[in-house]
């Protein structure tokens, strides 16, 4: 275990060095991004992100989770998924600075935009980490709604201009995650702000609701705020298309239960994982992978991994 003096010298040695050299890539990469036409940027990020991301050590995670979540996938299978996951992941990452253009010149096609016209409260939208999760938002902006959302701070500080950039396009609030997060969804309905929520990811608090039949630590508290303020939960779900085409499909407004009791929450959650894994059972190739989705102790010894044989040389 490090003594406290090791800890203080390695937090100072990010801060000093780690974090201003992150820093400078990150707007690097966002910047040239941003001079690059959207399809330009899109294709050289999904390009260097198709050959760097397999060669971290994500990668084997992403594995992992694809193993877990899909088994009938060959490993051929896999290695082709995963390979265009990341593709997909770094064209998001090129997209990112043009996001604010892609409904203003035809590259978003939305679907159930009148489930958000006819709304007169707020309401939740719930999506995934999917397709280009950021243009889901742009369904509200595109009738008017103001879009509040809640944000994980990053690692490093110097990066948080990024989040605060986007939100000036979104018009609604940003709270923190955590305790701040509750309250401001509370406010947001107050507000009648639409809430964008992607809820595809492992919380320490929370439920332990089945998602591709694997208990994951899952979001509960739009589900009882939505019961006890009497407002909608609608599916967000985004998709890529082809190449810097999406749509975005709003659903009806799902069925809620009268009372919040954990019985009653659990059951809605599960409802909700289901039909995010249906989503990403149908395009494995545009869901982040490589996040912590399920605790460590689900994985099997069966689900690490173990290099191909080449049939070829075996005696």
């Amino acid at each position: 275990m490090a003594d406290p003096l090791t800890k203080i010298m390695g937090r100072y040695f990010r801060q000093i060095f780690i974090w201003p050299l992150e820093a400078l890539f990150v707007f690097l990469l966002f910047f040239a991004a941003r001079l690059l036409p959207v399809q330009m940027a899109s294709i050289v990020l999904g390009w260097f992100l198709g050959v760097l991301g397999p060669l971290t050590p994500w990668h084997e995670r992403a594995r992992r989770n694809l193993a877990l979540a899909l088994p009938a996938l060959t490993a051929q299978d896999r290695n082709v998924t995963l390979k265009q996951m990341w593709r997909n992941l770094g064209r998001v990452l090129g997209e990112y600075p043009h996001i604010g253009q892609l409904a203003k010149t035809g590259r978003v096609e939305f679907v159930g935009l009148e489930h958000l016209q006819n709304l007169q409260t707020g309401g939740f939208l719930i999506g995934a980490h999917i397709g280009n999760w950021e243009v889901g938002p742009l369904a509200a902006l595109s009738v008017g709604k103001k879009v509040a959302a809640i944000y994980r701070p990053l690692n490093n500080p110097l990066l948080a201009g990024l989040l605060e950039r986007r939100q000036k396009h979104y018009g609604g609030d940003m709270y923190r995650k955590g305790r701040e997060a509750a309250l401001g969804m509370v406010a947001a309905m107050r507000k009648k702000q639409v809430m964008c929520l992607l809820v595809d990811q492992q919380l320490r608090e929370g439920m332990a609701v089945p998602f591709f039949d694997h208990p994951a630590q899952t979001s509960i508290s739009h589900i009882k705020i939505a019961i006890k303020k009497n407002v909608p939960i609608m599916y967000m779900r985004t998709e890529r298309l082809r190449g810097c085409g999406f749509r975005v499909t709003i659903s009806a407004p799902i069925n809620l239960p009268a009372d919040n009791s954990d019985d009653a929450v659990l059951t809605v959650a599960t409802a909700i994982n289901r039909e995010l894994a249906s989503w990403i059972a149908a395009q494995p190739d545009q869901w982040f992978w490589p996040h912590r989705r399920w605790g460590k102790d689900i994985y099997t010894p069966q689900l690490c991994y173990r290099p191909a044989v080449d049939q070829n040389k075996s005696s």
